[in-house]
């Protein structure tokens, strides 16, 4: 079991990202950089992009400076969205995720974004949060 963002789990997640044929047909016309900051996380304030090109996605951890858009939350809002058990919309709703950036990109881009989650799915059983 992966411990939700360490290391391992950041490797199987860009793994399953790549690989996945939904996201990769969802963003074949799109480029897209979505930024993460989640505090309190078990190793402290983790940061990491996911990016979207082409077709292609992958995984980044540490900051990116060319983000359109980010998502700020704590460790426990990420892990409930992460478990498919709080939807982001619901967390920016109860104040409990912090959006930046140009939020426009959000409404272009949904079906690429709403496809992540799906592509991250299988990881769920193999994840400790």
């Amino acid at each position: 079991m992966a411990q939700y963002l360490s290391e391992e789990w950041f490797d199987l997640a860009a793994t399953a990202l790549a690989a996945d044929s939904a996201v990769a047909t969802a963003t074949a016309e799109s480029e897209l950089i979505i930024l993460y900051e989640v505090t309190g996380s078990p190793t402290g304030k983790t940061t990491y992009s996911i990016q979207m090109d082409h077709g292609r996605t992958s995984l980044r951890i540490g900051p990116a400076k060319d983000a359109q858009v980010s998502f700020g939350m704590d460790y426990d809002t990420a892990a409930v969205i992460a478990q498919g058990e709080l939807s982001a919309q619901a967390a920016f709703m109860q104040g409990r995720l912090k959006l930046g950036g140009d939020v426009s990109v959000l409404i272009r881009q949904h079906a690429c974004i709403d496809g992540l989650s799906d592509a991250l799915a299988p990881l769920r059983d193999a994840t400790t949060y």
